[in-house]
């Protein structure tokens, strides 16, 4: 006798269970079919993966390893601006390239569940770092509240979501508000980028993060403008040690 059949002796209520393997299998199966599981950069199948990214694609990441290196591009953009204890960003960022694919996916197509993944990667490039190992508190650079409720997520939070993972570390996201609706910098040009974010971002709950080595996070870095803004805010705090890191570093932009 077959093993479906055979399920048909069984009491009902281990008919049941028998039969769960069974359904969740073809469940799965319809899922794959009506909504394929596909890689967000190249868009390769990615079968019954957990990691919302294929192999390939993972393998090409243009990874910057700053996280290593005290004196980078990063490091430098704040010189004389901003007191840092260390800066960094996980990837270089180029136009058409695959960064900037990743960066569009978690940013304006909704894909959360990859910017929490890349926020791990970032999360494993740190762990064996002093700097990284030294950080108290995690903080997203803040959206303003109407673009948030347009957007339906921070995802600048997505990838706090994934260092604080890897780092065990704590998340806070309501220390530091984003007061002013600013355009999207795309298309400012340098100087147009400083102006757009003066004096948008202010201090809610400074209490909290006294004494703490904070890391601010955000998805790409291009002028520092944005995150020069929040954080001249943030060093306000007395006792309190910043550092960045970003998803990417737009270095052409």
């Amino acid at each position: 006798m077959c093993g479906a059949a055979a399920n048909f002796l069984l009491p009902f209520g281990q008919q049941t269970e028998a039969f769960m393997p069974f359904v969740r299998q073809h469940l799965e199966a319809l899922a794959n079919f009506l909504m394929p599981n596909t890689c967000p950069a190249c868009g390769d199948g990615l079968g019954t993966s957990k990691i919302p990214l294929c192999w390939r694609c993972l393998q090409q990441l243009p990874l910057t390893q700053f996280e290593g290196m005290q004196d980078n591009p990063v490091n430098r953009m704040f010189f004389g601006r901003l007191p840092l204890e260390y800066a960094s960003a996980m990837l270089f960022f180029n136009a058409g390239a695959l960064a900037q694919q990743l960066v569009h996916q978690i940013k304006y197509k909704g894909n959360q569940e990859l910017g929490i993944y890349m926020g791990q990667l970032m999360g494993q490039a740190m762990q064996n770092t002093a700097w990284g190992n030294s950080i108290d508190v995690v903080v997203p650079l803040p959206l303003n509240a109407k673009k948030l409720k347009k957007r339906g997520y921070n995802q600048s939070m997505l990838l706090c979501q994934g260092i604080a993972q890897i780092l065990q570390k704590p998340i806070e996201n309501v220390a530091v508000v984003r007061k002013v609706y600013t355009q999207t910098q795309t298309r400012k040009t340098r100087m147009q980028r400083w102006s757009n974010v003066a004096e948008v971002f202010d201090l809610k709950t400074a209490d909290i993060l006294v004494n703490k080595h904070v890391l601010l996070v955000d998805d790409v870095v291009t002028t520092g403008a944005t995150l020069d803004a929040c954080g001249q805010k943030l060093v306000q705090i007395p006792g309190l040690r910043l550092s960045v890191n970003c998803l990417a570093f737009a270095s052409k932009i």
